[in-house]
């Protein structure tokens, strides 16, 4: 196996334990969380709407990302 073969590998597995440890998220009171999708290796993809609503919004955490304006809080897995 060379080098880029070795590279490709870990980046896969890496992707893989992102999707198999993704954060507990705390939601605020008027949204609900439709969504939480992996993004790359260190990266999610929150997608949310107001309760009732049929329209959604989105943003990205990253691994560093503990808490966001308007109550809504990440706890991620201890294996990170």
């Amino acid at each position: 196996m060379g080098i880029l073969d070795w590279m490709a590998a870990g980046y896969l597995a890496k992707r893989g334990s992102n999707k198999l440890n993704p954060p507990q998220v705390t939601v605020p009171n008027g949204f609900e969380m439709r969504a939480l999708k992996a993004k790359g290796m260190n990266e999610y993809t929150i997608v949310y709407s107001k309760k009732g609503s049929g329209s959604t919004s989105q943003f990205t955490i990253s691994r560093n990302t503990r808490s966001m304006t308007g109550g809504w809080k990440f706890h991620w897995p201890e294996n990170y």
